[in-house]
């Protein structure tokens, strides 16, 4: 059988196409309230082609603007119930859900007892059933309906539990003190104290208000003298070992979580089956009796290897739990078995009808028939997987990939297409782990005879290559876009993706040599581009440079490229940007600074079309400052819209495009007389510093080493996860061996991306790291504020820091650089060779230990580095913007010159 692409098909109507369906959210916490961070994932991951959005705010004041932004809000607050009521029916909703959590108010009752809707149901655990209907359980399954997104995020959490370094344990208590809680915290107080000989209790005010002052006495007398009580306004988590729950909610569960504090609790003190079914997904399973719960916490906190992976984990356990897409696809699978109630047709009616809907590409009926036999608990797998492809040519892929996933059971024949549709989204269902473990189960199907069209396996490739960078090495994923590249009919990709994987070369430690001659292949795909002539080009008075990037906006590469376009000679030179990124604030700023600012983001997969729009420019030099990253206009260059053309400063090694004249770099990276040359297509043309770096001025400087208020040296790496090697990852541990009570901060925006950090962790501690000792911290606002709590800066290798390195240096952190011959391993030593502090950086990783281990033990050195790093930086190359862009003109004007000199010109 011969096999076909896959191919987008227009989608066909039917001529009474249904309308969506109306679902009403009703809310008192829309503007503030308690469970007001519980809220937005039923605005942000609903199926925008079935549904229609309505909210309905009784609560008054607060922000509801968050909620309002795409669908429509009512505020209800003023209205009585009755009047509530007849505006939601004005609205013809389908479906009214509350969303309250343990039991909804007298107001939301009152408007749930007239039944403005079709169908009303509540999520509240306690909600009267007369009111509403539950939240139908899916395949079995309970929901749990709810996803924890909080508007004020705790991006620190207590990594490691303090009973570590005080040597005795702090136990807060948590919930809500009412009924029969008095009597449960003395019984778990008594329990615990009897058991514990020290131990320091920590009561928040809301805790302490319901107990007496008997209740006080009888917890004093039950204390030893070792022993302490702690009345706090509010719980201070970063101090906690263990909280003990009282009446907790899902919320209380969650801020515990989230700050890394591991909660137990009786089951007679949980207040919704939600907070049950979290701790159950943490690892925290409650005890059976009150009286079990101080028993418990005297036997974690004599665990220490536990209590260290909780305090360790909870944090990004939590994170992983709350899958959005995830949990928004179950409940409006659980909304269609309300929807379906009363539904006339029969499943098997629906099922005839479906099979010809598909047939005919008529998808609307195909969501129609398909969601009704879902809601009807009747939906196989073969309909599942028409489902998919519905969504799929609906250009929903993220859709298309959860019904593909649930159509598990599928005939042998299409797991190939099931698995190809459950990956290829921006964004598939799962970790990356998961994802990468899809595509390869997929790939070995195929090799093993699976029969596929011909876009799945090349698909499958590209798949790896995406989401292998954060689960194997970096020449694994190298080896996936060079495959991809080779099987991709798609021009553009082929070129993107062979680049891609020349990028990743960059962060595996290979020989120089191999990234040149597989970058020669690069050059090869464009073997049959015509280049421009210059011949006979116009003489201008004043020189023409263009610089070419998918980074003039919020990016790292902003601080570099800020002298090329503000510090211009405007009497010698002309600077036309061209931007193949989106715009931000930075890019408008930009364009205030040049003689002509291109946005030619709408072409930049037509690198011909910007090749031309360079041309028609006549640019004299082209400076290319992305290389092989992403969003690059490399490729525009083998055009030769330029008659001299450069590249450096983004990428760290030869392009392989032999329509690049030179390569930017400086006399660090590649020294005189070392041979560098034979690894470049290109001419070098070397600085005193490739790098001129343009810092914030509003930035507070380092007074000092942080360690000797701490009492411990940290280190740290913000360095992206990409770049963490084991070899490197095994340095660490020895660092931090030798460097008694020293931690290490790992901060980067992976880490927030879910099943990132938990993997990380898992890696760490199969290498032998002392977990307790090891934070993980995703991106923040106040990222260059953080260095200051860093004592010492570890360098990644082989693939070095280069805007990190700049940012530590500048924040007064030493950075410990390793490198090699290599070029791309030298950026951090080069900057620190031009700041005076070359000795910082070894040409042995033994060296690099040692390096860091003696700056760890000399504590006055430390000190004096992070009062002098900025002031060394501002006066040295690296920061000297007038003297960089002057030498840079001085070189555009001596490579210009040469050109002309090769013409003929006099």
């Amino acid at each position: 059988m011969k096999k076909k692409k896959i191919k987008r098909r227009e989608r066909k109507r039917t001529e009474n196409a249904e309308r969506k369906i109306r679902l009403g959210y009703l809310s008192s916490d829309f503007g503030m309230g308690r469970t007001r961070d519980l809220l937005p994932a039923f605005f942000a991951a609903y199926n925008k082609l079935r549904f229609e959005i309505y909210a309905y705010h009784t609560g008054m004041g607060g922000d509801t603007a968050l909620f309002s932004k795409e669908v429509t809000l009512r505020e209800l607050g003023g209205a009585a119930p009755a009047e509530a009521a007849e505006i939601i029916r004005r609205d013809k909703i389908d479906l009214l859900v509350d969303l309250s959590l343990r039991m909804p108010d007298e107001t939301i009752c009152a408007i749930m007892e007239m039944h403005p809707a079709a169908h009303v149901i509540s999520l509240a655990d306690n909600c009267p059933r007369e009111l509403a209907e539950v939240l139908p359980t899916v395949e079995g399954e309970v929901l749990l309906p709810y996803c924890y997104t909080p508007f004020d995020p705790a991006h620190r959490y207590t990594y490691r539990a303090p009973l570590l370094d005080t040597g005795v344990p702090a136990i807060g208590v948590s919930g809500s003190l009412y009924g029969d809680g008095a009597a449960a915290l003395r019984q778990m107080l008594s329990d615990l104290l009897a058991r514990m000989p020290a131990v320091r209790l920590i009561l928040p005010a809301s805790i302490a208000e319901g107990l007496s002052a008997e209740d006080f006495a009888q917890i004093a007398e039950l204390g030893t003298e070792k022993s302490a009580l702690d009345l706090v306004d509010e719980l201070p988590y970063d101090e906690i070992d263990i909280l003990l729950g009282i009446h907790v909610d899902l919320m209380d569960v969650c801020h515990a979580a989230e700050h890394g504090v591991p909660l137990l609790v009786s089951e007679s003190l949980v207040d919704d089956r939600y907070a049950a079914m979290l701790m159950a997904r943490l690892g925290l399973p409650t005890a059976a009796r009150v009286e079990d719960v101080g028993a418990q916490a005297c036997a974690l906190c004599a665990d220490l290897p536990r209590l260290s992976q909780l305090h360790g984990l909870l944090h990004w356990h939590l994170l992983d739990v709350f899958d959005i897409g995830a949990v928004m696809f179950s409940v409006e699978r659980a909304y269609d078995r309300v929807l379906v109630c009363g539904a006339a047709q029969e499943p098997e009616e629906l099922a005839v009808r479906l099979a010809h809907a598909a047939g005919a590409q008529d998808w609307e009926t195909v969501f129609h028939t398909a969601h009704m036999l879902d809601g009807l608990e009747r939906l196989v797998p073969e309909q599942r997987m028409s489902l998919a492809w519905g969504y799929f040519f609906r250009d929903d892929l993220v859709l298309a990939g959860r019904w593909a996933l649930a159509a598990e059971g599928v005939p042998w024949e299409r797991e190939g297409a099931r698995l190809y549709l459950s990956v290829i989204s921006d964004t598939p269902p799962g970790t990356h782990l998961e994802i990468y473990e899809r595509a390869q189960h997929g790939l070995a199907l195929i090799d093993s005879g699976l029969p596929v069209v011909e876009d799945i396996p090349e698909n499958l490739f590209k798949v790896c290559a995406d989401h292998g960078v954060f689960v194997c090495d970096s020449a694994t994923v190298s080896s996936y876009a060079m495959a991809y590249s080779q099987r991709t009919t798609d021009l553009f990709m082929r070129r993107f993706y062979y680049g891609g994987g020349l990028f990743r070369l960059n962060a595996a430690d290979v020989p120089a040599q191999e990234v040149y001659q597989k970058s020669l292949g690069y050059g090869a795909l464009f073997a049959d581009v015509q280049p421009y002539s210059h011949a006979g080009r116009r003489r201008k008075e004043k020189l023409r440079i263009g610089y070419i990037s998918g980074d003039f906006r919020m990016h790292v590469m902003q601080y570099f490229i800020w002298p090329f376009l503000a510090g211009f000679d405007p009497d010698r030179f002309e600077v036309y940007a061209y931007s193949l990124g989106k715009e931000d604030q930075y890019a408008k700023f930009f364009q205030t600074l040049v003689t002509c600012w291109r946005d030619l983001s709408e072409h930049a997969r037509d690198m011909e079309h910007v090749a031309r729009a360079i041309y028609a420019d006549e640019v004299d030099i082209l400076f290319d400052l992305a290389g092989h990253t992403s969003n690059s206009g490399l490729a525009a260059l083998a055009w030769k819209p330029a008659p001299v053309q450069l590249s450096g400063l983004g990428y760290m090694a030869t392009t392989g495009l032999p329509a690049v004249d030179y390569f930017v770099t400086d006399h660090y990276c590649d020294p005189e007389g070392s041979g560098s040359e034979s690894v470049y297509v290109e001419k070098l043309l070397r600085l005193t510093s490739q790098f001129c770096y343009n810092g914030y001025t509003s930035l507070p400087a380092s007074e000092g080493t942080p360690a000797r208020a701490k009492g411990y040296v940290q280190f740290a790496s913000f360095n992206k996860y990409a770049k963490l090697q084991d070899e490197m990852l095994l340095a660490w541990r020895t660092i931090l061996e030798r460097v008694p009570n020293a931690r290490l901060l790992l901060k980067n925006s992976a880490y927030g991306g879910r099943g990132i950090a938990v993997l990380a962790y898992d890696r760490l501690q199969r290498l032998g790291f002392d977990m307790s000792r090891v934070q993980f911290e995703g991106a923040t606002s106040d990222y260059m504020l953080r260095y200051l709590d860093v004592d010492i800066a570890l360098d990644t290798f082989p693939w070095p820091g280069g805007g990190t390195s700049c940012d530590a240096l500048y924040m007064g952190v030493p950075v410990v650089s390793y490198y090699t011959e290599r070029h791309s391993t030298r950026f951090t030593y080069s900057l620190l060779a031009n700041i005076g502090l070359a000795d910082l950086a070894s040409e042995q990783l033994s060296d690099y230990v040692e390096t860091a281990v003696a700056l760890a033990g000399n504590l006055d050195l430390l000190d004096a580095l992070h009062r002098e790093l900025r002031p060394r930086m501002k006066a040295s190359p690296v920061m000297d913007q007038e003297r960089y862009i002057r030498e840079m003109e001085e070189w555009y004007r001596a490579i210009w010159a040469d050109w002309e000199a090769q013409q003929g010109f006099v």
